[in-house]
């Protein structure tokens, strides 16, 4: 599969090893991340039991979605315009931590608002003690991840995604030890407080190498710089459809911890664990296009080249999700029984159903690159918004329609690939449209 993926690479951009290797990077590095999020899970599940693992995830689902519209995202707005600028007035690094100040002190606003208002719901009775500290942790560790984009778009925009990646795999086996570690010595709550431990290491280590490699690349930070035409406007929608789409995980995580309680959530966190996976191991071929795009769009590229890479793209992508399916399709039953216990196998088809639905949707994984790098983030807003309202009705549906949590799971695992499979078709079919459009 990795070796499909590397020719995607290959093929979007003739550029020698430089560029493979960076795609192994990232790569990796999802891989890596993905592992480490199902081996974290699959320990909380274990050690806590489902109660308490669905207790856990629920916080961090709630932690996720408050602070969802608080953080502004502006690491769109700073691929979208730092190469603009940089062509413009050659003070792209100027421009970049302003941005960068910005995203840092929004964030931190929102996690002191977020603990403050968990501090008020546990004096009004409104939550107990225990979940109260989840909660805050779970806000915590959440808080400390928002410059986490930023700090990735400075090394897109200083062309070393290659370190990128690497440093995201250190981080992230860090914050897994951190977390097991304080699982195994004092419970879910020592979890979460790992959780946060690992998130501020990650946050100091992204930010400070982030921006040497920017300042590095662009040159120093000179004068100031007026914002960019378009560019709050752009932010705006851009964040917002960043947002939305966070909602495809942890709202639905979220509103089934409120229709179905723990059971529920944890079906659908095991059940979705191979689909995000999967879905890690593409996605790099998105970070990659996302500053080429940019760059093109700067320079006045024209757009049969973007055309040929999507195209390219798309088609590998599909014949590495069908193998994906075929290679995981015998092995699922073993897999839960091996991994989460015997009383895990009836998730299998629930498991094979979430996985085909991340495979679909790896197709267009280019989609969301594609729309902020031309400028039309309001189109990828409206998409999003679309996808992620249907997604949590046909949750709701299925837990009012069909009794039993493995019921509605599998339920909402049928409508999560009906929906994939015409998102994808929307995609295909307007990709020749949004690049033509670009501006």
């Amino acid at each position: 599969m990795v070796n499909l993926l590397g020719h995607v690479v290959h093929r979007i951009h003739r550029p020698g090893g430089r560029h493979l290797r960076t795609f192994t990077s990232l790569s990796a590095a999802g891989l890596v991340e993905a592992i480490v999020s199902s081996l974290s899970a699959i320990v909380l599940v274990r050690l806590a039991g489902t109660e308490g693992a669905g207790q856990v995830i629920f916080a961090q689902s709630v932690a996720t979605v408050s602070l969802l519209l608080c953080d502004p995202r502006l690491e769109n707005a700073a691929q979208r315009f730092v190469p603009l600028e940089q062509q413009r007035t050659g003070r792209g690094s100027t421009l970049f931590l302003r941005l960068f100040r910005w995203d840092v002190a929004i964030g931190l606003a929102a996690t002191g608002t977020g603990l403050a208002a968990v501090l008020a719901a546990r004096l009004s009775g409104l939550v107990t003690g225990g979940f109260a500290l989840m909660l805050a942790l779970a806000i915590a560790a959440r808080g400390a991840m928002a410059p986490h984009g930023a700090a990735g778009a400075a090394f897109a925009l200083a062309g070393r995604l290659r370190v990128y990646g690497s440093l995201r795999v250190r981080c992230a086996i860090l914050s897994f030890g951190l977390s097991s570690g304080g699982l195994l010595a004092g419970g879910p709550v020592a979890y979460l407080a790992g959780q946060v431990a690992g998130a501020l290491i990650t946050a100091v280590v992204f930010a400070t190498l982030g921006v040497r490699a920017l300042l590095t690349e662009l040159g120093p930070a000179r004068g100031r710089v007026p914002l960019p035409p378009g560019l709050v406007a752009f932010t705006v929608k851009a964040s917002s459809g960043t947002s939305v789409a966070e909602l495809a995980d942890s709202g639905v995580l979220t509103v089934a911890g409120v229709l179905g309680g723990p059971t529920l959530v944890t079906i659908i966190k095991i059940a979705s664990a191979p689909g995000r996976l999967y879905g890690a191991l593409t996605m790099p071929v998105a970070s990659m296009l996302y500053p080429r795009l940019a760059r093109a769009v700067a320079e006045g590229a024209h757009g049969t080249l973007i055309k040929r890479d999507i195209a390219r793209a798309t088609r590998i992508l599909a014949v590495t999700g069908a193998v994906t399916l075929v290679a995981a399709l015998p092995f699922t039953d073993d897999a839960l029984r091996l991994v989460y216990g015997p009383e895990y196998t009836a998730l299998a088809a629930v498991t094979m159903l979430l996985t085909a639905a991340a495979c679909v949707k790896a197709l267009v994984c280019w989609s969301n690159a594609l729309a902020l790098a031309v400028g039309q983030a309001g189109r990828r807003l409206g998409y999003l918004s679309a996808e992620v309202a249907l997604l949590l009705g046909m949750l709701l549906l299925a837990c009012r329609v069909v009794p039993g949590a493995g019921g509605a799971s599998l339920c909402f695992a049928w409508g999560t690939l009906a929906l994939a499979v015409l998102g994808a078709g929307v995609w295909i079919t307007s990709a020749r449209r949004i690049i033509d459009g670009a501006r």
